[in-house]
């Protein structure tokens, strides 16, 4: 598995909370003007992160750049590494987990070395 886009995938806040609905989806909300660049990560959840505003990109393990612009849908499976990449400019996603998740559990990034130990 790896990440995944679809470009153009909904028309602003309305479509991405219709499409979360459809999906049955836990929404919550980021927004930010500013933002480094995250370390290679992981998540033991499936992430959704619909782009409703602004542009950004993530990386993959393999250092492959994905753009993303509104209207943008990542797909981030479960234990697949990756970084969110920087934000200059004003963002607001919508991301959609597949179970909800306490607060404390709630996308917290795992170093890369657990996901190893964990295949072994």
């Amino acid at each position: 598995m790896s990440l995944t886009v679809k470009k153009g995938h909904f028309d602003g806040l309305s479509g991405a909370l219709e499409d979360i609905g459809k999906k049955n989806l836990f929404p919550t909300t980021y927004a930010t003007d500013h933002a480094t660049a995250a370390n290679l990560h992981w998540h033991s959840e499936d992430v959704l992160v619909y782009l409703v505003k602004g542009k950004t990109y993530f990386l993959d393990a393999d250092g492959n750049e994905y753009q993303l612009e509104a209207g943008d849908l990542i797909t981030v499976p479960a234990g697949i590494l990756h970084a969110e990449g920087a934000v200059n400019e004003p963002v607001v996603m919508l991301i959609g987990l597949v179970e909800a998740v306490p607060m404390d559990q709630f996308l917290v990034q795992r170093d890369p070395d657990e996901l190893k130990e964990q295949s072994t």
